[in-house]
């Protein structure tokens, strides 16, 4: 549905509505919700959207009906939903659950309800609650075997939607160098200054050197990226929106939180999981392995057109333009959001590193 009558704040979420949206997704036929208690989630871990997990009383015979969802709705907050009107995340995450989930070929939680109102940028997803999962721990950094599991199912849906022409039917799906995104150099020229100050002497001076650099050449990292075969980017494929040992299967990896997808290359996702998620020494000891982990699940997924040495050549210059992510993430940081400095001077670092081991200054144009 699109742009019907549905909550737009999290205290409005009643059971009369709740029943009425499982109702009409045949989760319930003549029972009722009779109550609902709600639970903040992911405090520290974001501003973009209100989030709570529904613990839900059901009166009636409710067989296979959720007893927990997580409920997602757009913040009041102006500047996440200024953020929002330019990169179009609310859209493109109901429009991943809504268009993309059935046929992308990864671990996602299943929606029981979505809607988008195009006029005022509200939305609202209902989702499974994915526990007793281990959820991912971007500060702890992800261990070389959670890190293959997450390739592996990447790679399978990179795969699925290799050179797809499907992409480009969806306006609000953008790509890797639209112009929205390369919107982001002028906001990491910004937010430079402050990142100097915030890093002070954990940033060594060639890593200075590439970060002015980069600064006026955004644009056209982007540009080299989008020459690379396209398919559907995660966007924000990081430890943090993982899932490990999901439910009572046990199954091996989930992954949420599709407001950043775009149409962009493979590498990028693998480069800014490894640049960001994994402790340095971590991700030294382990990166080749990794990276042709990633390639051997393209090629399970029917991609025979794109060598490793090609892999390993997109990656270096993805790791170095997803050094801009934590730049400007930094740069807009909320000071007094403990987890969030915190994770952001992890990413940071550690995507310096990265771009410093992989010598990122000599692909920058």
């Amino acid at each position: 549905m699109v742009g019907s009558s549905f909550p737009r704040t999290l205290q409005d979420i009643t059971p009369e509505w709740l029943t009425g949206v499982l109702r009409q997704g045949g989760v319930l036929s003549t029972a009722r919700v009779s109550k609902i208690l709600g639970e903040p989630v992911g405090i520290g871990l974001g501003f973009m959207s209100a989030m709570q997990r529904l613990s839900i009383d059901y009166a009636g015979d409710t067989p296979g009906a959720p007893t927990q969802l997580i409920a997602k709705l757009a913040p009041a907050d102006p500047g996440a939903r200024q953020i929002d009107l330019v990169f179009q995340f609310y859209e493109k995450e109901t429009g991943f659950y809504r268009l993309l989930q059935t046929e992308t070929p990864i671990r996602t939680p299943k929606a029981y309800h979505v809607d988008f109102d195009p006029e005022s940028h509200d939305f609202i997803l209902l989702m499974e609650d994915l526990s007793p999962a281990r959820l991912g721990d971007h500060l702890v950094g992800m261990s070389p075997a959670d890190a293959g599991l997450a390739l592996d199912a990447v790679g399978a849906m990179h795969g699925h939607w290799w050179r797809s022409p499907r992409l480009a039917e969806m306006p609000w799906l953008l790509e890797i160098n639209s112009p929205q995104m390369k919107g982001l150099q002028g906001v990491y020229q910004q937010c430079w200054p402050a990142v100097v100050d915030f890093l002070g002497d954990a940033m060594p001076s060639a890593i200075r050197k590439t970060g002015e650099k980069l600064a006026t050449r955004i644009e056209a990292m982007m540009d080299l990226a989008a020459d690379m075969p396209r398919t559907l980017m995660h966007g924000d494929y990081r430890a943090d929106n993982m899932f490990f040992e999901v439910g009572a299967a046990k199954e091996p990896f989930a992954i949420a939180d599709w407001q950043v997808m775009l149409e962009g290359p493979a590498a990028f996702d693998l480069a800014y999981m490894l640049a960001g998620s994994l402790k340095p020494d971590v991700r030294r000891s382990c990166e080749d392995a990794l990276v042709s982990r990633h390639h051997g699940a393209l090629e399970r997924a029917g991609v025979s057109d794109y060598s490793l040495a090609q892999l390993r050549t997109d990656y270096r210059v993805c790791a170095t333009l997803g050094w801009c992510w934590p730049v400007v993430a930094i740069g807009s940081l909320d000071m007094t959001n403990d987890r969030g400095v915190a994770v952001f001077r992890a990413w940071a670092e550690r995507a310096m590193e990265t771009v410093l081991d992989l010598n990122g200054d000599a692909v920058i144009p």
